[in-house]
């Protein structure tokens, strides 16, 4: 993919996830600084989006783990159990925060 193509996936992935996460009624720090984003939740618990421009990989890192993702077949695609990203950070929201992502 070209570099290009790889900044605006990234960009309109963060974006989204900086919405879903202000949409929730808790109150969440969200600091975005250098391709980077830290969440920490009302729990203390604390979440980690990161870009990775050498791999073109998304990354995030949660309680329950470190995850990498990649851009395949038009989503981003866990490099070693091919689970989609949303879906992941909708399973991990819940398990760490007890919050739930809609329409995902």
């Amino acid at each position: 993919m070209a570099a290009n193509d790889y900044y605006e996936l990234i960009d309109i992935t963060f974006e989204w996830v900086e919405t879903a996460l202000e949409a929730f009624p808790e109150d969440i720090d969200i600091r975005s600084a250098e391709g980077v984003i830290n969440v920490t939740f009302e729990n203390g618990v604390v979440f980690v989006f990161s870009r990775q421009p050498p791999t073109q990989q998304l990354w995030l890192a949660t309680p329950g783990g470190g995850f990498h993702y990649e851009w395949r077949d038009s989503v981003w695609t866990d490099t070693k159990t091919g689970e989609r990203f949303q879906a992941v950070l909708a399973r991990e929201l819940a398990e760490h925060t007890g919050l739930i992502l809609e329409g995902v």
